[in-house]
């Protein structure tokens, strides 16, 4: 039989142990709301880009690929074609740019159906705001077009997109889309 001081010790332990439960879960409650909003907030801002290289492409009237607001200073595209497999990196300037040669080498892309979902920080695993996107988009040359799918990450920093990681099938777009020939390489 337990006597009533242990009684006592016991009910309060048990009393401090839920309450600190609950404070515990209500903080990261809190954080995970947080850390949403802000997946939410960069998602917007990404659906806001693709958007605008959609209309660059796809509206003849428009003459500017006004997007250079929308990435950090230090942006880096990360890609993997083959005989790469650490991959190739891009600088923002570079990368605004293949957008803009694409086009004046009358080719055209349009990124269509895509599934988002919240990126995770690679060391504590918890989401961290970037987002991971699962794409499939229509790449034209001239009269030939050919459908494709990839795989990004993007990251953020203050709303902007600092890196995107993409993986996808450059080289059998290439041959489908113009037999071998070397058009899409200067890209």
């Amino acid at each position: 039989m337990l006597n009533k001081f242990t009684l006592n010790f016991l009910i309060a332990s048990l009393i401090v142990f839920i309450l600190g439960s609950l404070f515990y879960l209500n903080i990261n409650t809190k954080s995970d709301d947080h850390l949403i909003s802000l997946y939410d907030q960069n998602l917007s801002n990404y659906k806001e880009l693709t958007g605008e290289i959609n209309r660059y492409f796809n509206d003849s009237t428009k003459d500017n690929l006004d997007i250079s607001h929308y990435y950090t200073d230090d942006f880096v595209f990360h890609s993997f074609p083959a005989s790469f497999k650490k991959g190739l990196t891009t600088i923002k300037d570079d990368y605004i740019q293949g957008f803009i040669r694409m086009r004046d080498m009358n080719m055209s892309i349009n990124i269509g159906h895509s599934i988002y979902l919240p990126g995770i920080d690679q060391d504590s695993y918890e989401i961290d705001g970037s987002v991971r996107v699962y794409y499939g988009s229509l790449l034209s040359l001239d009269t030939n077009t050919v459908e494709f799918s990839g795989y990004r990450t993007v990251n953020f920093r203050d709303g902007k997109v600092s890196e995107i990681w993409e993986w996808a099938d450059y080289g059998g777009v290439n041959l489908l889309l113009n037999g071998g020939d070397s058009k899409l390489d200067e890209f």
